[in-house]
């Protein structure tokens, strides 16, 4: 009997994990407060682009950074990625991520967060905050709270944007996706985690508060509205999170049906 429940209880978290992610009321509201646990914390209160930035030096591609959305040192580097108005090649690196042993293959190590930018290999968040804010002429304060306050944002959302679906494609698009986004954002959020979880690389655009790339966005969707999903494989382009959501599921994960 033990063995049949044992199998039973295998078979059902299966089919949850092959259930494909929908956007709910609950979820906004829980993401809604992990922003809010931020604010008061976190750089350019993870929602706006501090003043006085230099123009970033010039770059054929953007800096790459491995981290996962659950991670709560990760989070420090993505609020920075706000606050300094940014752009960054995201590889997400949830348990199970393919990405995990090309992280290893540069740096040595699976650690997270990671940035490479050129032959400029760096670990810490501490040190990866510096080096990014040093490169727009600035400095960023330490986030008030240390890594206790970030997992408490973290706990907000338990077992989100941490480990790669079962629903998640062998292989990855062939060309990145595009992510207009800011950190503090309770519907970027959901979209990050999503991405996360289905191992997909992308490109984000920061699009804080008091950035210049929200005239950009303007142009490009109507409205300076985050999120804002661009697919250059399909063509799509989205802004809802719901739908976004929806669409990743749809063109790069295998689930067995939607949840009602």
């Amino acid at each position: 009997m033990r063995r049949i429940a044992a199998l039973l209880l295998l078979l059902q978290n299966h089919a949850a994990a092959l259930a494909p992610p929908v956007v709910k009321a609950a979820d906004v509201a829980a993401s809604g407060l992990a922003s809010m646990a931020r604010m008061p914390v976190a750089a350019g209160k993870s929602t706006t682009v501090v003043e006085g930035l230099a123009a970033y030096p010039a770059f054929k591609t953007p800096p790459v950074l491995y981290e996962f959305e659950a991670c709560p040192y990760c989070r420090f580097v993505r609020e920075a990625v706000t606050a300094l108005d940014l752009v960054v090649d995201v590889k997400p690196c949830g348990r199970g991520s393919r990405h995990r042993a090309e992280a290893r293959k540069v740096g040595g190590k699976e650690q997270f967060p990671l940035l490479v930018d050129g032959d400029t290999v760096l670990y810490e968040s501490a040190d990866i905050v510096d080096y990014l804010a040093e490169k727009r002429g600035t400095t960023l304060a330490p986030p008030k709270g240390g890594v206790l306050a970030s997992a408490a944002a973290t706990a907000f959302r338990p077992g989100r944007g941490d480990a790669v679906s079962a629903g998640a494609l062998a292989k990855p698009p062939r060309k990145l996706l595009e992510l207009y986004s800011y950190e503090g954002n309770q519907f970027c959020r959901l979209v990050r985690e999503v991405l996360c979880e289905l191992d997909l690389p992308y490109r984000l655009y920061s699009a804080g508060k008091d950035s210049p790339r929200r005239d950009v966005l303007a142009k490009l969707a109507g409205s300076s509205q985050c999120p804002y999903l661009v697919d250059p494989n399909t063509g799509e382009a989205l802004a809802e999170s719901a739908d976004i959501v929806a669409y990743l599921c749809r063109t790069y994960g295998d689930f067995d049906e939607e949840e009602e």
